[in-house]
């Protein structure tokens, strides 16, 4: 599936909480859903991959998508006859999500979703993925290494150890 359809699940499950979404916020929850999703179902969920940029790790083509929210929440558009509920099944329809993987989906949401996106960015900042795709960038400098997901899954596998 594609991170800009993952980011319309998140948005509505996010509002639907009553928390708001920045385009930030979107870029490290999607990170965060597809480093579980790796962990539980050693699959990918989302075709594109995470860079390691300066705010934290991103999926370019989703920043694209979005930059023009700036900092800005993201306004969900929507039908008034469709629900949250309604458009999140619509889209995990047409990408073939399992209920497992829905309920990842949340359960990863319902872990990481009230952070802020500064917490989330410094979250993302001490952890080994981000830290070493940056390797040898200064903390302000561009960087668009690609963070790679075996080494995701690795991490993250390992924190359900310790």
């Amino acid at each position: 599936m594609k991170a800009t359809a993952l980011g319309h699940i998140i948005t509505d499950y996010v509002n639907s909480k009553g928390v708001t979404v920045s385009p930030k916020k979107l870029q490290k929850l999607v990170y965060y859903i597809e480093a579980w999703h790796l962990v539980h179902f050693d699959s990918e969920l989302i075709d594109e991959n995470f860079e390691a940029w300066v705010h934290g790790p991103v999926v370019p083509e989703l920043y694209q998508d979005l930059k023009k929210f700036g900092y800005n929440d993201i306004q969900v558009i929507n039908d008034e006859l469709d629900s949250s509920e309604e458009r999140i099944e619509k889209v995990a329809k047409e990408n073939n999500l399992t209920e497992d993987q829905i309920e990842l989906i949340y359960s990863v949401l319902n872990k990481y979703g009230t952070l802020s996106s500064f917490e989330l960015e410094m979250l993302t900042h001490s952890e080994q993925p981000w830290i070493e795709a940056r390797k040898g960038f200064p903390p302000h400098e561009r960087c668009t290494n690609i963070i790679p997901k075996d080494r995701m899954k690795e991490f993250y596998s390992a924190q359900l150890i310790a």
